[in-house]
Formats: C-alpha cells, structure tokens, sequence
C-alpha cells in the first residue's frame, strides 16, 4: 500500500506557483546585460580600466581582515595564485552549476517542468547581470587598488598576466556574482513554492561565501569590497524578483511593458 499512498500524497501536492515574466522585455535586458559585462570584462578592460589607483589608502579593519590570510603583507605581481585559481573555478562554474541544478530539483514537479525551469533561469541571470553589470561599473569609475598592490614596485607588477586588473578591487565581483546567483535562486524557490527551496539557502549560499572568502585569501580583495559585494548582490537577487517577478495574481506587483518609445513601467497594489 505504501507506494500508492506516496503517489497519492505526490499527487495532491501542490502544482509550484507560476511567476510574473515577458519575453519581450526579459529576454533582451538578460541578453544586453550578459553581452554588456562580457564586453567590458574581455574586450573593452584595457581601455576601461585604471591605469593607476584612485582609492590607493586603506584602513585597519581590512588590513586587520587581510593579514590574517597573508600574515607578512607581502606584495605580489597578480595576488596569490592557488585561491585565485579555486575562487575562479567555484565561483564561475561550481556555483553555477550546483544554484541552477538546485533550482532544476525544486521545479521537477512541475507539470511542465522544461518551461518553468527555463525562466526561473531567466529570472535568476537577469537579477545576478544586473547586479554583475553595477559592480563593472563601479569598480571602473572608482579604481581602488588591489590588495597585492600595496608596497608592491612597479616592476613586480608589470610581470602580472593581466596588468589592467590591478585597480579594480572595488568591489568584489566574484562576491557579487555568486551571491546573486544563489541568492535569487533561493528567492525564485520561494516565490515558486518549491518544496527544496531550502536546499539552495543552505548549499548554494556557502559556497558563494567560500568564493568570498578564496577572494580574501588570493589577496585580491579588501574585506570591505566582499561585504559591499555581498550586499549589492544580495539586493539585486532579492528586489528584482520579487518586485518585477511576483506570483501571478499576487496585488503587489511592478511590469515593464515594450513601448514604441522604449519600455513603461507600471505598478499596482490592489
């Protein structure tokens, strides 16, 4: 009898909720984000960046932060190599890969699980390059210098495989971008209902924090830079889903509609 009640019980339970997305507008702002922060990070970086720091002092609290992964201070042409190398390769495909096949395990009873899944990943990316594309931004305006960098002669760094990355320590994209991934995975699983929804907030979320933390101990980032990032990413993860991305029939709601002209956005509380 056991596996006719599971079937019953699977049955009954209910169908995830369906969310508020157009295609006509959340396919290309999602397709001109991604293109815009690949453009700026491998095409358009050395004409972009700071070619010297503009934000070159620190303070206690992150050199406090620091020297507890690198206890000497110790200058370097590009940081330290091993914990760069892991946060790249967590944070740019481990994280990835674990956030959307999480989500994929809550949106598998779904009746039409290919298309849900499809746009929760829409979701997800469009909030995770919005905030990826105000860090860019950012970090070219501002040009605080790197961690390594500090006391560091001119000849160590010009060795460095990729000069141009020297002054764009603030803040953290990494952080940024790991953190809004999960975060808007976790927060899409709410929204949809998913019965593992939790699964994200307690896998996902730590290892976008350990993609933090293997920042700090490459050298290539201030403390300060990993809790801005944390925070722009988080804030992005949360507000565009919810604000932009709602249950569909919830009273809350804003949408961005195309217009001849451009794009209206309209809100509504009932």
């Amino acid at each position: 009898m056991l596996p006719f009640a599971l079937a019953a019980v699977l049955a009954a339970s209910p169908a995830p909720h369906r969310l508020k997305w157009d295609p006509r507008v959340d396919l290309p702002v999602t397709g001109v984000l991604g293109v815009g922060w690949l453009v700026s990070e491998f095409a358009l970086k050395p004409q972009l960046a700071p070619k010297a720091c503009t934000w070159c002092g620190t303070n206690g609290f992150d050199t406090a932060v620091r020297r507890a992964f690198n206890p000497t201070l110790a200058p370097s042409a590009s940081g330290i190599r091993p914990a760069a190398t892991a946060s790249d390769i967590l944070g740019f495909v481990g994280v990835p890969l674990l956030t959307l096949g999480l989500d994929a395990l809550g949106a598998k009873d779904a009746p039409d699980f290919l298309k849900t899944w499809a746009v929760d990943v829409l979701i997800i990316l469009e909030a995770t390059l919005s905030a990826q594309v105000v860090n860019q931004t950012v970090k070219f305006l501002v040009g605080r210098g790197r961690p390594y960098t500090v006391d560091a002669p001119a000849e160590l760094l010009e060795t460095a495989r990729d000069p141009h990355d020297h002054n764009l320590s603030f803040f953290s994209g990494h952080t940024t971008f790991t953190i809004g991934l999960a975060v808007s995975a976790g927060t899409v699983g709410l929204l949809r209902g998913y019965k593992l929804a939790w699964l994200t907030w307690a896998v996902a979320v730590p290892a976008a924090l350990t993609t933090a933390t293997l920042r700090l101990a490459a050298d290539k980032h201030w403390m300060t830079d990993i809790l801005v990032g944390s925070l722009v990413g988080s804030a992005f993860a949360v507000a565009l889903p919810v604000l932009f991305h709602g249950r569909e029939g919830d009273p809350l709601s804003l949408r961005v509609s195309p217009t001849p002209n451009g794009v209206t956005v309209a809100g509504t509380f009932d």
